[in-house]
């Protein structure tokens, strides 16, 4: 029988989705890419484009210098300069990779007997134009002044890939009227 008296139950369960993790990381924060994704955080259902984390930085900091520009009455280019080099938030990022470190670099290393990179663990996710989903009416951040949401990773219980597409119930009433769907969507949402 294996001994687990140095398992810690607690922070185990509070470990984000390793798969996740990983996926925001690669995607999103290395390569830049914009993934369609749907996130369960305490009991709410989220929506949006995840988008890596340079983008939201880049968005708060030039949020941050609109703001405090709009402040300043008559500007001089000195104000403008002071301005420049006190926001700097696109410089704080978590998710770390060497520049210029490519696949022809990590092979040269690893001959080098160098150990892989392995870059540290991220704590944040970055959902940009979220749609909160209820019943009702949901809630749209489309038209914030910042329009990227910034979720702790051990706060999501589930999530998949893609955006959910949000229907009306004129949209249940055209499927009702359409014999020819292999599907019944009554108007409680249920599928039968």
């Amino acid at each position: 029988m294996t001994n687990f008296s140095d398992f810690d139950n607690t922070t185990f369960w509070q470990e984000p989705d390793f798969i996740l993790s990983d996926l925001v990381s690669f995607m999103a924060n290395k390569m830049d890419a914009e993934l369609g994704i749907t996130l369960m955080v305490g009991g709410a259902v989220l929506t949006g484009t995840l988008v890596g984390e340079r983008e939201y930085l880049t968005t708060v900091n030039d949020l941050f210098k609109k703001l405090t520009r709009d402040l300043l009455h008559k500007p001089t280019a000195e104000d403008l300069d002071a301005i420049d080099e006190t926001f700097t938030f696109d410089t704080l990022t978590e998710d770390v990779y060497p520049p210029d470190l490519d696949e022809d670099d990590e092979a040269e290393k690893s001959a080098e007997g160098d150990e892989d990179f392995d870059p540290p663990p991220i704590r944040y996710l970055h959902l940009k134009d979220p749609v909160i989903i209820q019943p009702g009416a949901s809630m749209s951040f489309r038209d914030s002044i910042l329009p990227i949401m910034r979720i702790r990773l051990s706060t999501i219980q589930g999530w998949m890939l893609g955006r959910v597409t949000m229907m009306s119930p004129e949209d249940y009433e055209d499927m009702d009227d359409d014999d020819d769907s292999p599907t019944h969507f009554p108007r409680n949402g249920f599928i039968q």
